[in-house]
């Protein structure tokens, strides 16, 4: 066997020094086979790529991009881009290279349309030089003057210079950013697979830390290679990314890029420069130039833009939108589709600039809904403007105010400027008693929004700040409503820190109030990981192991309970306590009804219940058959493909047959998540002796009745509708016959937007944002003559989401559009008899048709083409109207008071 060296000229010292040693190990003649593949293994772990000095080398390059739904087989938009290129050593340092780059013919078409074709020329005006050290990419140099559009090319281009011809992992600085790198080798092809690709710029990006309204990415990168002597004569690479809406993943976006190298020829031409070092090369290369280089890495940079494309100013934008953020259209697509736009326009905006949109004449009777938008922005030029219009001190005008909690209680991605602020809020102790509580809310609310994405967020001095004064705060108060404001203040941070705080207040408070509110105030802990803390202490307060607890506590701490895996055994006490507890006979039904509810939704649990059942001793006719009025129910309020969103309807009673407490829970759930939406609770408590059903030898508590409201998890202030005989009187005179809105707002739900670098060089931009437009009224009629009311909550609202995936760049403009809008309203009305007792009481839940549109644009525009190319589509759904379920004994009573119905 001969080894020839003849291309030696063509390789690097490094590599003939390998070749040489091959050589010496195996000699002329006379190897065995086994050494023949040892000595070829060694040849290819040797190999680098290199450029021979004095030659130029030609290949052909295309690249594709085009843009279509995730999931769809219609038509593409996009781009090809072709171009022809010289490549050659210039200067050689040691093992490095500096490689000159020219394009010679640059072309671009149409991806849809492939007859429309332009010329690209500006990429032929200047060259791009590179370092190039044993297949890897380092320093580049450009032109100053050169565009940085051009320079994205170029560097998709270089980036597929940059390979490993061994196998094995490395970390990459890659046209996409900090990427891992795997590459598999077989003989003289490889192929390179890229993984974790992190922009090195990632300001103005952000996600969505709440799972079910944020989105779920997918991204690929691949590359072929055919190599021979040390020179790429082909390459194949393709990178895929998609965007997919968790809540709704019929939106859902692609881009795909494609590369195509291949090598022409090669031939005599380009000549090294006669220097010291590569500074010294470039100067010599870019001596009589009236512009000099610039030096850059290889991931691709941003295009400098004021604004997208339709750019308006922020008001010009206001006096275009004023009259769909007015109160009244609340609730309506028009209002959602207002916010999103003054929401862009905000973003990219400075202080002085949103100042202007907020005191500008137009915004007079929207102030509100800007006040929404300002928080939404999520900027500190946004929240510096308003902190500066609104005034937190004015103890009789909160309007503003609480307005501006209730929206930075939803923000995606809270700043550290915002929680400094609020917690000065928060310390100050503002004036008015309804705003504190609701600033102490927006803070719990605030801090969980900030720190989900770290975790254990305790490293922040303004978190660990918030938590002791919290803390501290709590053990000095010496009334009620002042451990509840900072109760209910814990549970919407979900702190794990406060966790011995709120079950010492749920198992030893004397308030059952604090109690009841401490144990709801888990709902945002992760109650597995902390089982030994949480679980004996919720079982402890459920059997009243130390002292009686209110039913209403019992029943809080036994929600948690069912739903965090209770062992069997554990289980079966609990069913037990329902056959023998009769003392609290509503208790024991409540308990009933719920474990027949969850059996229905939780296959795991409906097992564990069948072991208890399987016990002729459990199961028999003194548990089933309770002679309690509450009631559990869960159903369907709306089934789509993919997401699912459920409704409970909850009820206890009082022993005398009148309702305590009432809820109508509302989430959202996939394979991804469960997302509470909707917690609408009513409590009454001593309203049996307004009515003369006090039982007999039990002191009445004082009659008082309110509601309770958690949106999307965050608990908001409750609204007491009376305490006493005087307020029930007020509020029976003053109560409003026609609807009055009670909370009302534009809210952001998606927010996510990240910059993608595609592998050959050019950036997109995607970007989702949802918002829901809410507005919750009600009215009441109450007749002491005849003695029964009738009451109706309306829950109005419109959810539009818009988002998009579209190169950001101004010279060649294509992309995917995507959004869906609809409205609806859902009535709970309620109809009570207390003309002779037993009370009788109907609810009803109806929901009218809902509408739903879906569309997608698809689009290309360059000014190197003739016209812009457009694909539409749009997609109805019609929803048919319903009345909810809620139990057979209301669906009785109901008919027992309205016959007709």
């Amino acid at each position: 066997m001969f080894l020839n060296f003849e291309r030696v000229d063509f390789i690097s010292s490094s590599t003939a020094e390998c070749y040489i040693h091959v050589y010496k190990m195996a000699g002329s003649t006379g190897v065995n086979f086994k050494l023949v593949i040892c000595l070829f293994a060694l040849f290819y772990e040797c190999l680098s790529l290199t450029f021979g000095p004095g030659k130029t080398y030609k290949y052909t390059y295309e690249t594709v991009v085009n843009f279509n739904e995730a999931v769809s087989t219609g038509k593409s938009v996009g781009f090809q881009l072709t171009t022809e290129f010289e490549i050659g050593a210039v200067f050689k340092a040691g093992d490095t290279q500096l490689l000159k780059v020219q394009i010679t013919t640059a072309s671009v078409s149409s991806f849809s349309r492939r007859d429309v074709k332009g010329e690209l020329v500006k990429l032929l005006k200047y060259p791009i030089y590179f370092e190039y050290t044993d297949g890897v990419v380092g320093k580049i140099y450009a032109s100053e003057v050169e565009s940085v559009f051009c320079s994205n090319i170029k560097k998709g281009l270089l980036s597929l210079f940059q390979l490993q011809e061994t196998e094995g992992q490395r970390d990459e600085v890659d046209v996409s950013g900090e990427c891992s790198a795997y590459y598999a080798v077989y003989g003289g092809r490889i192929t390179k697979t890229k993984q974790n690709c992190q922009n090195v710029e990632i300001a103005g990006e952000f996600i969505n830390v709440n799972k079910m309204f944020g989105v779920s990415t997918d991204n690929t990168f691949v590359t072929h290679y055919d190599t021979a002597d040390g020179i790429i004569k082909s390459a194949t690479g393709s990178s895929r990314h998609s965007i997919i809406t968790n809540a709704r993943p019929q939106l859902n976006a692609a881009v795909v890029a494609i590369q195509r190298l291949n090598y022409i020829s090669e031939a005599e031409g380009t000549a090294e420069v006669a220097a010291n070092s590569i500074q010294d090369a470039l100067e010599l290369l870019y001596k009589g130039e009236p512009k000099k280089y610039q030096e850059m890495l290889l991931p691709s940079g941003p295009e400098v833009q004021e604004c997208i494309e339709n750019c308006e100013k922020p008001v010009s934008i206001l006096q275009s939108v004023k009259e769909d953020l007015t109160s009244d259209k609340l609730s309506k697509i028009v209002s959602g589709k207002a916010f999103l736009k003054l929401l862009r326009a905000f973003r990219n905006s400075g202080k002085s600039t949103i100042e202007e949109v907020l005191t500008h004449k137009d915004s007079y009777y929207i102030v509100k809904q800007l006040i929404d938008v300002g928080a939404a922005t999520q900027t500190p030029a946004a929240h510096a403007s308003m902190m500066q219009l609104i005034s937190f001190m004015d103890e009789s005008a909160i309007d503003y105010p609480e307005r501006f909690i209730l929206a930075s209680a939803f923000a995606t991605h809270p700043g550290e400027y915002l929680l400094k602020d609020m917690l000065e809020l928060m310390k100050k102790k503002v004036p008015n008693e309804n705003l504190r509580e609701s600033v102490a809310l927006g803070m719990g609310a605030i801090v969980n929004s900030f720190c989900k994405p770290y975790g254990n967020c305790l490293d922040y001095h303004i978190i660990v700040d918030y938590v002791n004064y919290l803390e501290s705060e709590v053990k000095s108060c010496t009334e009620e409503d002042c451990k509840l404001l900072y109760i209910r203040s814990a549970g919407n941070s979900g702190l794990p820190k406060f966790l011995p705080l709120l079950l010492d207040q749920a198992q030893n408070s004397k308030s059952s109030t604090v109690s009841l509110t401490a144990i709801q105030a888990l709902r945002r802990l992760q109650i597995n990981a902390y089982r030994e803390e949480i679980i004996p202490v919720l079982k402890s307060i459920f059997h009243q192991n130390k002292r009686n607890y209110d039913s209403s506590v019992r029943i809080a701490a036994l929600e948690i309970l069912l739903q965090n895996g209770l062992s069997t055994g554990e289980l079966c006490n609990i069913v037990l306590s329902a056959m023998y507890d009769q003392t609290e006979f509503e208790v024991s039904t409540y308990l009933i009804k719920r474990l027949q509810d969850l059996s229905e939704s939780d296959p795991i649990f409906r097992s564990r219940l069948s072991a208890v059942l399987a016990d002729p001793r459990v199961n028999n006719y003194n548990l089933f058959a309770q002679k309690g009025k509450s009631s559990a129910f869960t159903g369907y309020l709306a089934v789509a493909a993919g997401t699912n969103c459920t409704y409970g309807l909850y009820q206890e009673n009082t022993k005398t047959g009148v309702m305590k407490k009432s809820a109508m829970v509302v989430n959202v759930l996939n394979k991804l998540a469960t997302q509470p939406l909707l917690t609408f609770g009513i409590y009454a408590e001593g309203i049996e002796a307004l009515v003369g059903d006090a039982a007999e030898g039990e002191e009445s508590a004082e009659a008082t009745a309110g509601l309770s409201l958690t949106m999307m998890d965050v608990l908001l202030r409750p609204v007491e509708f009376f305490r006493g005989m005087s307020g029930l009187m007020s509020a029976v005179w003053n109560a409003p016959s026609e609807p009055v809105s009670a909370l009302q707002g534009n809210l952001l739900l998606q927010d996510y937007s990240h910059k993608i670098h595609l592998s050959n060089g050019l950036i997109v931009d995607a970007s989702v944002l949802g918002v829901a437009s809410i507005d919750l009224s009600g009215s009441i009629s109450i007749s002491l003559w005849y003695k029964n009311s009738h009451s109706v909550i309306t829950n109005s609202g419109a959810l539009v989401v818009e988002g998009s995936l579209q190169i950001d760049s101004k010279e060649l403009k294509s992309g995917i559009k995507f959004s869906t809008e609809s409205e609806a309203f859902i009535d709970f009305q309620t109809d009570v008899d207390f003309a002779e007792m037993p009370v009788r009481m109907c609810l009803q839940m109806k929901r009218p048709p809902i509408s739903a549109s879906q569309f997608v644009e698809k689009f290309e525009k360059s000014r190197y083409l003739k016209k812009r190319f457009t694909i539409r589509k749009k997609k109805s759904t019609a929803t048919p109207p319903v009345s909810y379920f809620i139990n057979e004994k209301n669906s009785f009573m109901c008919t027992t008071m309205d016959p007709d119905q």
